[in-house]
């Protein structure tokens, strides 16, 4: 669950202790160390020396190492702002303010210079890993008396047991037992604003499991829906297909950690906004995606099993490489919604249509490019010239030669569509097949009114996400699966006799 973060302040900003003020996990949301690592394995280069940099100064390598080749952008980073407003009141007091952090020293200093509140920086450097023992050695080195620390894990219980007073903001399990075992020197306590499991939840977005019932198409088409073996099979599918979704939706979002900050809304993201750590999000995608591939092959079949596991390849692809190029990744993005349809005719065990993948692959690379789309309107208003896509090969300068493939791509999808109603595949499965022409208006009315309310920003981030939730859709859907089941079940031939 979400929850206000409580925040408990003494009246300790009166005193002239000097405080000292940790980085990870006390002043931003979040473990500068974790991001940039991750940020490296996006980069063979920056990786590999950053094994080097470990194997050659241990911790202390590594910290700086990543910290030349993978460093954050220190503006974006998740600032507490309860814990900024209380260093603010101590500066405006007079009180000396020393950001003591783990992190390498030059990343400290960053940070120190872009808030403009502290005096002093101590840091990691090269041969001195700055955490637990070490940090208090460095603090008491610079204190000049008694002093205050805010700190949030267990390796700040060492400094906080020496210190005067102490702040615990967002505390692990031992370091809230610290804080009521010294309730009487407490004075800075913030929790946490959203518990571990609440932003696990979030960062998995179950809300897009909807995407998945794609894996039913095949039944829907083939008209298998009264057999319950095969509805059966089509509901493990659909279970496994959204484990496997959702360790693919952690991985993603620790990969694109820095670029999701600088974006007008999945800054809010778990990992973005500091809620979830990488370490845990890792931990859940390694279960969730085992579940999901292990589960395929022994609960669905083998066929099913292969499928699944290369669509978790080819999304891994599309997060680490595929996504840096222009038409690549939308044309990666449409086949990941066909490998949805695929695993449902490998689960069933039911051939997949040729006119269904066609209509497939046209209908969603039209949506991937108005994802595309979208991203570029949001960014064609700004003062620079040619302005790029963060972490995409796509320019200002491009909006309109995107809206064009987009609605070419749709228009192909409606044209597909029309050739499967008129064609001889069709007398075989329905009794009165002309009826199937009703769903060609559907598609023309949904794909041109989504393609109009994207140019007027109505869509949102996600054009799936839209139609999973516009109430005009789901009618469109709806209206769709009438036409579908009076067309297979309703024959009017005696009419015209």
């Amino acid at each position: 669950m979400t929850t206000m973060p409580e925040i408990v302040s003494n009246s300790i900003q009166s005193d002239t202790l000097d405080l000292f003020v940790d980085l990870d996990g006390t002043l931003i949301a979040g473990d500068i160390a974790q991001e940039s690592l991750a940020q490296a394995t996006r980069d063979p280069q920056v990786f590999r020396d950053a094994v080097l940099g470990y194997v050659s100064g241990g911790l202390s390598g590594l910290k700086r190492s990543l910290a030349e080749n993978a460093a954050p952008d220190v503006a974006t980073l998740p600032y507490r702002e309860e814990v900024l407003d209380y260093l603010r009141v101590a500066r405006n007091s007079g009180r000396r303010i020393v950001l003591a952090t783990a992190t390498d020293i030059t990343i400290a200093r960053q940070v120190a210079a872009h808030l403009g509140l502290f005096d002093d920086v101590i840091g990691t450097v090269p041969g001195r890993n700055l955490k637990g023992a070490a940090k208090l050695e460095a603090i008491r080195e610079m204190a000049q008396g008694p002093f205050e620390y805010l700190g949030d894990s267990d390796a700040d219980i060492p400094v906080w047991r020496v210190a005067e007073k102490s702040g615990f903001v967002s505390p692990s399990p031992a370091a809230r037992r610290e804080m009521e075992r010294s309730a009487d020197s407490v004075s800075f306590q913030l929790d946490k604003e959203m518990t571990t499991a609440a932003a696990l939840i979030k960062a998995m977005r179950p809300h897009q499991w909807a995407k998945n019932v794609l894996v039913f198409v095949p039944i829907l088409f083939a008209h298998e829906y009264m057999h319950f073996d095969v509805l059966v099979a089509g509901i493990l599918a659909f279970v496994c297909f959204s484990l496997c979704a959702s360790g693919v939706y952690l991985i993603n979002d620790i990969a694109d950690i820095q670029s999701d900050r600088r974006h007008a809304t999945k800054h809010k993201r778990p990992f973005a906004a500091g809620h979830l750590s990488i370490r845990h999000g890792l931990m859940a995608a390694v279960v969730l995606l085992a579940s999901a591939v292990f589960g395929a092959f022994i609960l669905v079949n083998v066929l099913f099993g292969v499928v699944i596991t290369g669509y978790a390849i080819l999304t891994s692809a599309y997060t680490f490489l595929l996504k840096r190029f222009s038409t690549i990744d939308v044309v990666a993005l449409s086949l990941l919604y066909t490998v949805r349809i695929l695993a449902g005719s490998a689960a069933t065990l039911l051939a997949p249509s040729p006119w269904l993948l066609s209509f497939s692959l046209f209908f969603f690379l039209s949506l991937a490019y108005m994802k595309r789309y979208i991203e570029l309107d949001g960014i064609s208003s700004t003062e620079v010239e040619d302005v790029r896509l963060p972490s995409r090969n796509y320019y200002a300068s491009e909006l309109q030669l995107v809206l064009t493939f987009g609605i070419a791509n749709g228009a192909l999808s409606i044209l597909t569509l029309a050739q499967y109603v008129n064609s001889t595949s069709v007398y075989a499965y329905y009794a009165t097949p002309f009826m199937l022409w009703l769903i060609v208006p559907v598609m023309m009315f949904w794909i041109y009114r989504s393609w109009t309310w994207a140019s007027r920003g109505k869509i949102g981030d996600d054009p799936v996400v839209f139609a999973l939730r516009d109430n005009i859709s789901r009618v469109c859907v709806a209206t769709i699966l009438l036409i579908i089941i009076t067309s297979r079940s309703v024959d009017i031939s005696w009419v015209a006799s």
